[in-house]
């Protein structure tokens, strides 16, 4: 009987957790027809602090690349989608953002996705480049970002690769704050062949080291600039089939990101 009524009261409570959670207000702005920053006078610096943290991680560019080199004169086209982890009832993100109405959450769920579309080359035998870029319809913001990758070990007989990874990301478009991530990757991988020349999978394992840097340049607020430190790491792999290219990769940080990727590679010069 009392295990009975101890479950019944946890249930009870966590009911009324759930229920006050989902009843946070949120700031409304008609003025976009989805979620958008503005800045609420009541962020604090402790909460800017840590949207500055996580909003790093949310935007940091993931490329869901092995470590091999393209090669001089191959191009990449992909489609990604990065699912991050994030409270969206946390002041951190209720006080940044506005919404078209009071009803209208950040996310549906528990991840804020963001799509996007990647172009990479290979530029030398060492060096890949790429360029990410994202927009939200119907909201203020998007990310853009850049990247440069040297490999700078390549083992064609053991079919293992490590390279390193300069990437560069940051949001556009709110009036109300900056955003600019930059990061040092370090990426290893072996490739397995499975089926002649054009079926091959190649799981890596990265490690970034990163400073995701938040401004606010609005009146209702005036908060120190936020310059956060932080240390990830990801796993995942990419499969070859041909010329497309499959990509899915966990990331390990302050907020954990799930991403996949479609994409199809094909040399335009060279080989």
């Amino acid at each position: 009987m009392k295990s009975n009524i101890a479950i019944i009261s946890l249930a009870f409570y966590g009911s009324i957790n759930f229920a006050s959670a989902q009843h946070a207000h949120l700031h409304v702005d008609s003025k976009w027809d989805e979620c958008s920053f503005q800045i609420d006078p009541s962020l604090t610096q402790d909460e800017w602090h840590q949207f500055a943290a996580e909003a790093g991680n949310v935007v940091y560019f993931r490329p869901l690349t092995d470590a091999k080199p393209m090669g001089v004169g191959r191009f990449e086209l992909s489609v990604l989608q990065w699912n991050t982890k994030i409270d969206e009832t946390d002041n951190a993100w209720n006080n940044t953002f506005v919404h078209p109405d009071s009803t209208h959450w950040l996310i549906d769920g528990p991840e804020l996705p963001f799509p996007g579309l990647t172009l990479r080359a290979g530029v030398t035998k060492k060096i890949d480049a790429g360029i990410y870029w994202s927009e939200r319809p119907g909201a203020n913001y998007g990310v853009w970002g850049a990247q440069v990758q040297y490999n700078f070990l390549n083992d064609t007989a053991r079919k293992f690769s490590a390279s390193t990874r300069l990437n560069y990301s940051a949001l556009y478009g709110p009036d109300d704050l900056n955003l600019n991530v930059i990061g040092v990757d370090v990426v290893a991988s072996k490739e397995f062949k499975l089926y002649s020349t054009w079926l091959s999978i190649a799981p890596y394992a990265t490690v970034s080291p990163y400073l995701s840097h938040a401004h606010e340049k609005t009146e209702v607020v005036n908060l120190t600039d936020e310059n956060i430190f932080g240390l990830q790491g990801a796993v995942g792999a990419v499969a070859k089939i041909s010329v497309v290219r499959l990509g899915v990769e966990y990331n390990f940080a302050r907020v954990n990101t799930f991403s996949y990727k479609l994409g199809v590679s094909v040399p335009l010069f060279g080989k």
